[in-house]
């Protein structure tokens, strides 16, 4: 059965003191060095939460899908994606958990351990809103936190889940809430997200 997905634009303005749901795209551009200079408005939205402009929220399984996201580049780089078995060294690993974990301390960012939620109600984000079983899992997420707290915005570069998503919560692009693309935004003239 094929089910028609519709979007609904909203063109509320995005409120500056509201936090942000940092989904893993954000992170990992953060954290790998050649993504920095690609996305560059991740970074920056990053550094600006660190400096307290903006109060951030992470799930913790963010974290995990960011480790598997160093895992497999490391074994691109290292030719052995295809390997069967695993070919990082437990040096490499552990460096790569570190990463994880120095992130973690990020000033003005939280992680938290979202609510147990069923496989009913991810099935129906994935049915409803069209999007993947793992995004229905952060657009929960942050419903769940837009009940404790108000005001949320998911922040991703994920085209699908911002349009997608924006039926239910408000969604932005990092651009979107620096205000500008970095000068060192080296995807500057092909993103579609530019200003």
């Amino acid at each position: 059965m094929f089910v028609r997905c519709l979007t609904n634009y909203s063109s509320e303005r995005l409120d500056a003191n509201s936090q942000h749901f940092l989904d893993t795209n954000i992170i990992i551009d953060y954290i790998i060095p050649s993504e920095r200079a690609k996305y560059a408005c991740s970074y920056e939205l990053l550094e600006r939460v660190k400096k307290g402009d903006f109060k951030a929220w992470s799930a913790d399984y963010t974290l995990s899908e960011t480790l598997g996201e160093l895992k497999k580049r490391k074994e691109e780089k290292n030719g052995v994606k295809d390997v069967l078995r695993e070919t990082l060294s437990t040096f490499e690993i552990e460096r790569m958990t570190r990463i994880i974990e120095e992130f973690r301390k990020t000033p003005n960012l939280e992680i938290f351990e979202p609510k147990q939620t069923s496989q009913e109600k991810i099935f129906d984000k994935v049915k409803t809103v069209c999007i993947q079983a793992t995004d229905a899992l952060v657009l929960l997420s942050v419903l769940d936190l837009r009940e404790k707290f108000g005001n949320i915005i998911l922040a991703t570069r994920d085209g699908k889940l911002l349009v997608r998503a924006k039926r239910l919560i408000q969604t932005a692009h990092p651009v979107d809430l620096i205000g500008s693309c970095p000068s060192n935004c080296i995807s500057k003239y092909e993103c579609k997200f530019h200003k």
